[in-house]
């Protein structure tokens, strides 16, 4: 594997524990690693294939790099020929999507406007970081299930679909997940950091109803509708105003009209100041 700027860990130095969650070709453990609390995903050599090295090289060469409050740290990684061991943050309250569906299954009451702002602020500033790089790094898959949460801490996880924005080429269309989904990358255009400005939006919406977006239609059935016919998830009745005006921006049909996370955190700020 081509893991140059990647820590590599000394298995002596890890202790694993229990079976938390178990994934396409992985097992994710919690452990213990320097003196921390740690989650370890292991990944068996004969699970190993062309594409899963690829992804795997470009998520934790991209991860290794970053470093911010609202962005899940990365650790580092023990490979053998028998199997990976990627080590990064254990988030002890789950993700976002958890969160939400406990609240959805209790019927909890709406959230309160200064705690949703404050959940948007923390992811804008994470994703802020990410394209304020050089180059920039979009995400591709921001949604519930990939924000995870330590109190009322956020931040963002998985960087599998991330990539560097390079602005003399195209970007893969159709990457990341079809209900959270741009629709231009839905429609195979060019596309730009906004896209991840737009599955921010849909992430809004998720805070403000503990549900997911289109939960009634099938993902592709929903990515149609969104491409073509300019469909979104209602808002409900009570949002508040000045959450309806930000997603209401966000998600715009075209892109090019859709503010910036520097803009959108300056914005939220104001806000909550």
């Amino acid at each position: 594997m081509k893991l140059d700027n990647v820590r590599r860990i000394k298995r002596d130095k890890v202790v694993l524990g229990e079976l938390i969650g178990k994934g396409g070709f992985a097992n994710v453990h919690k452990g213990q690693f320097d003196g921390q609390t740690v989650v370890c995903k292991f990944i068996s050599s004969g699970m190993l294939d062309d594409n899963i090295i690829e992804v795997l090289e470009n998520e934790c060469t991209i991860w290794a790099g970053l470093c911010h409050p609202n962005i899940v740290d990365f650790y580092g990684m023990s490979w053998t020929s028998s199997d990976i061991w990627l080590l990064c943050e254990f988030m002890p309250d789950g993700s976002l999507y958890q969160v939400n569906e406990r609240k959805r299954l209790a019927k909890t009451p709406p959230p309160a406007e200064a705690e949703v702002l404050e959940s948007l602020q923390q992811v804008a500033a994470g994703m802020n970081y990410l394209h304020g790089l050089k180059p920039p790094v979009l995400h591709r898959d921001l949604k519930s299930p990939n924000v995870l949460l330590a109190g009322k801490r956020l931040a963002i996880a998985d960087f599998g679909l991330a990539r560097y924005q390079k602005l003399d080429s195209n970007m893969t269309a159709e990457t990341g997940s079809y209900r959270w989904m741009a629709p231009e990358v839905i429609r195979h255009e060019k596309y730009d950091y906004r896209c991840d400005v737009y599955s921010y939006a849909i992430l809004g919406w998720e805070l403000l109803t503990y549900s997911i977006p289109y939960s009634n239609q099938m993902p592709v059935e929903a990515a149609f509708a969104v491409a073509k016919k300019g469909s979104r998830p209602p808002l409900p009745s009570d949002t508040p105003e000045t959450v309806r005006r930000l997603l209401e921006a966000c998600w715009e049909q075209d892109a090019t009209l859709r503010p910036s996370f520097a803009t959108i955190c300056a914005g939220l700020q104001e806000e909550l100041a």
